[in-house]
């Protein structure tokens, strides 16, 4: 009876410690699969910094031979009476913000927006005419975010959406879009545009140029 005793003791003292060792090397298996893991996320994160870096400086470049087309069209047309340009600050973010508004001969003007934001939500607004000796019109969008969203939206003199875009983190966003107006649809495109920039907590920049002749 004493020895049945002893070696149901020693079962039962074997059956915990095989238990024990299969959990210690479970656990151990759960933290080198957790450490690979975050391991794994550290890299995907540096690798997307790495990305937006990238696409940042692209985004700079294209803004900065953006602006070298702009002088030198106004360089080109310096000699156009009644041209003026009228640079002057947009939106509630101070540094990289700025509107530019130019205006050549009576059928010919320009509008650019431009800002950046770190963070912010703000929404605001604007108006530009479109008159009636004008044939084309063209619009133009490119913008990237880091974080939350920046929405674009250009109405028509009556008020419906001519175009509305938001731009995310999703991707970096290049639009742009021509049109002839003829006599039958000029009702339709001639008098006062209006156009409504939003964002939301927005980590990025845009540019916004409607152009018409």
């Amino acid at each position: 009876m004493k020895k049945t005793g002893i070696l149901r003791i020693t079962s039962t003292f074997l059956v915990l410690l095989m238990a024990g060792f299969v959990l210690q090397a479970q656990a151990q298996t759960s933290q080198e699969t957790q450490k690979k893991q975050k391991q794994e996320q550290e890299a995907k994160m540096k690798e997307m910094e790495m990305k937006l870096k990238k696409q940042q400086l692209e985004q700079e470049h294209k803004m900065v031979e953006l602006e070298r087309v702009y002088e030198e069209q106004a360089r080109r047309s310096s000699g156009v009476r009644n041209r003026a340009f009228v640079y002057a600050p947009y939106g509630e973010s101070e540094e990289g913000s700025y509107l530019i508004s130019s205006y050549g001969q009576e059928s010919q003007s320009q509008l650019t927006l431009r800002n950046s934001f770190n963070g912010e939500t703000v929404n605001s607004s604007g108006e530009f005419e479109v008159d009636e000796n004008t044939t084309q019109f063209r619009l133009t969008a490119n913008g990237k975010v880091r974080h939350g969203e920046i929405s674009l939206k250009v109405l028509y003199p009556g008020g419906k959406v001519f175009k509305a875009l938001t731009i995310n983190s999703s991707a970096e966003i290049s639009f742009s879009q021509s049109l002839t107006i003829n006599d039958e649809e000029k009702k339709k495109y001639i008098g006062t545009w209006k156009y409504e920039v939003s964002t939301k907590t927005a980590e990025g920049s845009y540019m916004l140029s409607i152009m018409t002749h």
